[in-house]
């Protein structure tokens, strides 16, 4: 895969979580491991559709998942610094979508990281790729400003 760098609008991010990087998520050179990093661009990923109101799995057995993961690393963390990540739609059809994240430190500021996640709506009972749902594609799309 080629090196693509990953550049955002900052327009896109609608939403923000903190999360702090405990022990456990450090390897023996005291940083986070690229395994934490993505477990927490996942962890940020939930809390974003969770405040959409989108279930990890749908009455109807479909749900969103991620196919593809562009992932940069900017500098290294250690143990107990919270992370703040911000997250936002960057693109949504009636197929797929991309989701863009974020990583800063909140002490400083400091880019930490980002991340460009792909992803698709999947039924489980088919076991097939089906089209993103009006429900769904709704909740993501853009919320005009109200004056």
């Amino acid at each position: 895969m080629s090196d693509q760098e990953l550049t955002f609008d900052d327009g896109v991010f609608v939403f923000e979580t903190v999360m702090r990087v405990r022990n456990a998520e450090i390897d023996v050179s005291q940083y986070l491991t690229l395994e934490s990093m993505t477990a927490l661009l996942a962890e940020a990923r939930a809390r974003f559709l969770y405040s959409k109101g989108i279930q990890a799995k749908s009455a109807d057995h479909q749900g969103l998942m991620v196919d593809h993961l562009q992932l940069a690393i900017i500098s290294q963390v250690r143990a107990r610094e919270e992370l703040l990540f911000e997250v936002g739609i960057e693109q949504l059809s009636d197929n797929d979508g991309q989701l863009a994240i974020k990583v800063t430190r909140m002490y400083d500021g400091s880019l930490v990281a980002k991340a460009r996640k792909h992803f698709i709506n999947y039924d489980y009972r088919l076991n097939k790729i089906s089209t993103i749902t009006s429900c769904i594609q709704e909740a993501l799309s853009p919320q005009p400003f109200e004056i």
